[in-house]
């Protein structure tokens, strides 16, 4: 775990190694996405209702999400230059990276602003990291992220649909949650 925590500070501050080099235990892969995980659920939970499989959903939409964006790197930037090793080791520490976000729930006026500014950063720092690695130019990343936005869609609409035959999750019950969060003055629900 210290060497995934000393991995994420370099990443912070633009220092990237090898895909080889981002290799851990997978204690560490199932550490890190339950946490990623439970930050969503914490995050989307009023957007979605709070119904029993929602967790669940949220929960498995992040693995999913991980997997692949990992697996559309691979595909897209190794495409152009091969290189041993895969991207799910540098993945998880940039996605790590979004963890402090966790503070703007308990304090989300005051910590709207720099939470945005931490948000981008992780983008830049992620973006840079696939850039530098793969030694790839922006548009093959960009390229990669498109793909990647296109199965995330396809995939969450099957987990989703799967979800919901299966009486897990209640789809209007959702939509009605949504719709109750936008409708809401910005006083009441936290956003502005």
């Amino acid at each position: 775990m210290y060497q995934f925590f000393i991995d994420t500070w370099a990443a912070l501050r633009m220092q990237f190694y090898p895909k080889t080099h981002y290799r851990y235990s997978p204690f560490i892969f199932i550490a890190v996405l339950l946490a990623l995980g439970l930050m969503s659920i914490a995050n989307m939970s009023p957007f979605l209702g709070h119904q029993p499989g929602i967790s669940a959903f949220i929960m498995v939409l992040t693995v999913l999400r991980w997997a692949v964006l990992s697996f559309s790197m691979q595909s897209i930037l190794s495409y152009y230059n091969r290189q041993p090793g895969q991207w799910y080791g540098y993945i998880l520490v940039t996605e790590a990276l979004t963890l402090p976000m966790v503070a703007i729930l308990y304090f989300p006026h005051a910590l709207a602003l720099p939470g945005m500014a931490w948000m981008i950063w992780t983008i830049v720092v992620q973006v840079g990291g696939f850039v530098r690695i793969s030694q790839q130019n922006v548009f093959k990343v960009a390229l990669a992220y498109i793909v990647y936005c296109f199965i995330t869609c396809l995939v969450g609409s099957v987990v989703l649909l799967i979800f919901s035959g299966m009486g897990w999750l209640d789809l209007n019950t959702m939509a009605q949650s949504f719709q109750q969060m936008v409708t809401l003055p910005a006083a009441e629900n936290g956003l502005r």
